[in-house]
């Protein structure tokens, strides 16, 4: 699966490694910045809100990581949560800001033939589903 962005992409496969590479500026070559281990099975789909990435996994989980650290140029995808609760491969992400609290709204879908909505705060502690 991938994510593209105007100055970073992002791309995730069936060993669970989520990658990232970034460019300064237009005209210059895609340079790989992050590789991290993400998942225990295949990730399955990514999307973004803000700073913050989201996968979805065949190992029923998704996973919530912040950017700033690829912001900076180091390198780094930082885990601040695991969301839980499918009971089956999680096949779809999409993420709606939310104008009430700062955070934003997560739909997952799953092949346990489910559609969950989670509240993701902007400062991420404890997911729940609505």
């Amino acid at each position: 699966c991938l994510w593209v962005g105007q100055r970073d992409r992002f791309g995730a496969g069936s060993d669970g490694y989520l990658m990232g590479w970034e460019r300064k500026k237009e005209g210059e070559e895609w340079k790989l910045v992050v590789e991290v281990k993400a998942h225990q099975l295949a990730v399955l789909c990514l999307c973004y809100m803000g700073e913050t990435l989201c996968s979805g996994s065949a190992d029923k989980t998704i996973c919530l990581w912040r950017r700033e650290g690829v912001r900076e140029g180091n390198g780094g995808l930082i885990k601040v949560g695991v969301i839980r609760g499918h009971e089956g491969p999680v096949k779809c992400l999409q993420a709606s800001p939310n104008v009430v609290g700062g955070g934003f709204l997560l739909y997952s879908g799953s092949l346990d033939k489910s559609l969950r909505v989670w509240w993701v705060p902007k400062e991420i502690r404890e997911i729940e589903e609505t």
